[in-house]
């Protein structure tokens, strides 16, 4: 996804959700602070979707925003990406103090992107190979201290099962981005 089509999504979204806040997770909340990933040779090309969470929710509104702009719509169909409109139940997989680091989006007004490191922190638990793909990515280009994901994870409150996982993740992500700077001839740090 590119800042273009992640601004395309937010104004559909305030077509619906005229007021209010608009918080951005997930890969593409990584445009604000480095829209050049999104472009050739950036880690978020592969990304299709942006993970929306309007405040205050409501449900009908969410309802219609996911037929409108959601996967497997007509728009996505016709544009190639999408949107996910989330539950305010994933805010428990960020980190503490994420609110108070949020990005704005330059052009929106209450529209808050997730800072990176607290991004990549619930992209850990998560776990996917594909977010740790990305997560590689961005730290061998130097858009990410993991020492700083780390730091991010130990102060979330995780079930023993869930801290095993994430740092399983962020060890997979270490090791993947000392690969990718191998790859693409960066010296390491």
């Amino acid at each position: 996804m590119d800042l273009g089509s992640l601004k395309h999504l937010l104004e559909l979204v305030r077509v619906v959700h005229r007021t209010g806040d608009i918080i951005v997770f997930g890969s593409s909340s990584m445009l604000a602070t480095y829209p050049e990933e999104g472009e050739e040779d950036g880690v978020l090309l592969a990304t299709y979707d942006a993970d929306f969470i309007p405040e205050p929710f409501d449900e009908r509104a969410a309802h219609t925003l996911q037929e409108m702009i959601g996967k497997q719509q007509a728009f996505h169909d016709q544009f190639g990406y999408f949107a996910d409109i989330v539950r305010p139940l994933a805010f428990e997989n960020f980190p503490p103090g994420w609110r108070e680091r949020t990005v704005s989006l330059a052009g929106f007004t209450g529209v808050h992107c997730l800072e990176p490191h607290d991004m990549a922190a619930a992209k850990c638990i998560a776990g996917r190979p594909k977010d740790i793909e990305q997560l590689g990515g961005l730290a061998a280009k130097g858009k990410l201290n993991l020492d700083l994901v780390h730091d991010r994870l130990w102060s979330m409150e995780l079930i023993e099962k869930m801290i095993v996982k994430s740092h399983d993740a962020l060890k997979k992500t270490r090791l993947r981005a000392v690969e990718l700077r191998r790859e693409w001839n960066i010296p390491e740090p």
